[in-house]
């Protein structure tokens, strides 16, 4: 595996509201909300760490989740298909689009129980531009 660097934490949350005014409170930056595969997603900025806050995960057709949870670590590599050859997927390849570009993304599960996120940007933004710019809504389409 070939990661560059780490992208993002995943949470589901029931309410992007009530989470905000969380995460608002210790003092995170948020960028701006929009939809996603059936829910909603904001991108919020807390000590340093960003993490994105989804009403519905990409996977959860797949997945059984709780209402509210920890979903994933993102990572981008440089080489998708490499990098998941040979693994069983939760989810994906499969393309996503916002103003982050465009990126082919698949989700695996991890020791531990965790569950990573494999991100290749193919589109738009540099990986050093990629991290400011991913705050705006994005919307995407299902695996191919």
């Amino acid at each position: 595996m070939t990661v560059n660097r780490f992208g993002n934490l995943a949470i589901k949350v029931g309410s992007i509201d009530d989470a905000l005014g969380s995460y608002r409170s210790l003092g995170a930056t948020v960028g701006e909300r929009g939809p996603w595969f059936g829910g909603e997603r904001v991108d919020v900025t807390l000590g340093g760490l960003d993490i994105t806050l989804f009403t519905r995960s990409i996977y959860e057709d797949v997945v059984e989740l709780p209402a509210e949870c920890l979903l994933h670590m993102a990572f981008f590599t440089d080489d998708l298909d490499r990098d998941v050859a040979g693994r069983q997927l939760v989810w994906g390849p499969g393309e996503v689009e916002g103003s982050f570009g465009r990126r082919r993304i698949a989700f695996i599960d991890w020791p531990g129980g965790a569950r990573l996120e494999l991100m290749e940007q193919i589109e738009g933004p540099s990986l050093d531009d990629a991290r400011q710019s991913e705050d705006a809504p994005a919307s995407g389409s299902a695996p191919r």
